[in-house]
């Protein structure tokens, strides 16, 4: 007779500090310990606890089995906390700070830094694989400080465990390197995966970057920091909510990006503002097989003062039936967004050349949370002349060139203009007249919905001032209703010719915009 005995091994704690002595309670203890995360990685055994003491750690950490590791800083949240080195565990290596290479590993509570070397090294300050490994992923990365590396975390993972990325604050990842400015990024393929209440700032390329087929993706309650080109941009998705993350300005051509082959996205209760495209659905790769969007939907969000739109869906990136959904979200008006649809619309334009977008009904207050800039007491006069520089106002040339493809009736677009106005607050009201001469188009206002006036990013010691209401707008096909945008700058006395910089004028309706410095004129802006 044989006796099978079972036992049972219990989960060992680990402790490491760079000085060598330290105990599980105590960090400055006597005790012998170990002083590198690698030995203390190579000495436990799966489902082990390791503790890092404060400190810094000039090594490459390949985590090879299931651990939790536990940095100075563990469930103390990386976005809020105030960076005091000696008070954190510092991971720095040029070359991958950490791999990991096993399954449901947990990271939670280091500072991450130091990736500068290409290939063969892994590039990213956390990087993972499952393909490469041969296993599963389903990671928690936690509360740490990711920054200064080639990109931030490489995430991939499979279907087998889920996923999360929670209160990181992942910046200034733009190291030179192949993949630089990420702050995440999926090479590989993600699933089960959830990024939510992450910080990122300063990252040059994109917040989280997706270009590997991946399916069930919670993208959510993020900040992204501005002035940068912090985004979201995912391509060959299925199943994905973008939800409740805030952008006040990012400098990416699109806040949100879904540029080819997704399906089943969700966008909604996102906050979306003063960047250049809050929403973009295109397909630039469709030449090499990657099919168009579909089954898109966008709802509840707050998107407002973005200077070429809120949406612009490509032509063929989207089908025609049925439309993209994206009613009951506020663009920035009550009046709702500006689009041959809704000519009378002052909010941020829709560019659908397929008119293939269902924004009605739109909300006509803001969702909650939505911040509303008050209208400005004071008041903005000017009159002169304009004519746009193609080498200063890309962005208006570009709007302008969608413009002329969407108009029934396409215009010259800022061609030399004469205008006249006088704005005051409050409540808004006054008078705008304006002629673009050569493509004879004439636009008066009816009347004036808001007037804020706000610091210049035109010249340092100037302001700005925007105002928008209804206008008739005369063309040479006759008279139309429309809602306007005009923005202005001063910049100094004369208007035309200062040090300080040229004064700026720039009006914009559903279907014509011009803009530039003032080559004859000026503009006062008054508070």
């Amino acid at each position: 007779m044989s006796l099978i005995v079972s036992v049972r091994v219990e989960a060992a704690t680990l402790v490491v500090d760079d000085d060598g002595m330290a105990s599980v309670s105590n960090c400055n203890d006597s005790a012998m310990t170990y002083m590198t995360i690698s030995a203390a990685v190579m000495a436990a055994n799966p489902n082990d606890t390791i503790i890092v003491c404060p400190g810094l750690y000039l090594e490459q950490v390949m985590i090879n089995k299931t651990l939790t590791i536990r940095g100075a800083q563990f469930n103390i949240d990386a976005r809020t906390r105030t960076f005091v080195p000696a008070n954190e565990s510092i991971i720095d290596h040029p070359c991958e700070p950490v791999q990991i290479e096993a399954d449901k590993v947990v990271l939670n509570g280091f500072t991450i830094q130091g990736s500068i070397l290409p290939d063969p090294c892994f590039l990213a300050g956390i990087w993972t694989n499952p393909g490469f490994s041969g296993t599963n992923g389903g990671h928690q990365i936690l509360n740490n400080i990711v920054q200064n590396n080639i990109s931030g975390i490489e995430l991939d993972s499979n279907c087998v465990y889920s996923t999360l990325v929670q209160f990181n604050l992942i910046q200034n990842n733009s190291n030179p390197g192949p993949g630089s400015g990420n702050g995440i990024q999926t090479n590989f393929g993600l699933c089960k995966a959830t990024i939510d209440q992450n910080k990122f700032s300063g990252d040059t390329s994109t917040s989280v970057l997706v270009v590997a087929p991946s399916s069930n993706l919670a993208i959510t309650n993020n900040e992204l920091v501005t002035p940068t080109p912090e985004s979201i941009a995912l391509i060959n998705v299925t199943t994905a909510a973008i939800s409740g993350n805030v952008s006040t300005g990012s400098t990416n051509n699109s806040t949100i990006d879904l540029f080819g082959g997704n399906s089943d996205v969700i966008i909604t209760s996102n906050t979306l503002l003063n960047g250049i495209r809050a929403i973009v659905v295109d397909n630039p790769f469709s030449n090499f097989g990657v099919l168009q969007n579909t089954d898109i939907t966008a709802h509840q969000n707050c998107i407002q003062g973005n200077s070429l739109a809120g949406m612009e869906v490509d032509p063929a990136a989207y089908p025609m039936t049925p439309p993209l959904n994206a009613d009951s979200n506020w663009w920035g008006s009550p009046s709702g967004p500006s689009n041959p649809g809704n000519p009378t619309g002052t909010g941020d334009r829709i560019i659908d050349p397929e008119n293939n977008v269902d924004f009605t009904p739109w909300l006509t207050t803001p969702p909650p949370g939505c911040p509303q800039v008050p209208n400005t007491p004071g008041k903005a006069t000017g009159g002169g002349k304009i004519q746009s520089d193609p080498t200063g106002l890309d962005l208006v040339l570009e709007l302008a060139t969608l413009l002329i493809k969407q108009s029934v009736n396409p215009t010259s677009v800022g061609s030399q203009a004469t205008f006249g106005f006088s704005v005051s607050c409050c409540g808004p009201r006054g008078n705008l007249e304006y002629n673009d001469h050569q493509a004879n188009v004439q636009i008066k206002a009816i009347s004036i919905e808001s007037f804020v006036i706000s610091a210049s990013a035109a010249c340092p010691t100037g302001k700005h001032a925007q105002f928008r209401g209804e206008a008739n707008e005369k063309g040479t096909t006759g008279t139309q209703q429309v809602g306007f945008i005009v923005d202005v700058d001063d910049c100094g006395e004369p208007g035309s010719t200062t040090a300080g910089g040229t004064d700026m004028f720039k009006i914009q309706t559903f279907d014509y915009m011009a803009g530039g410095p003032l080559i004859g004129g000026n503009i006062q802006i008054k508070q």
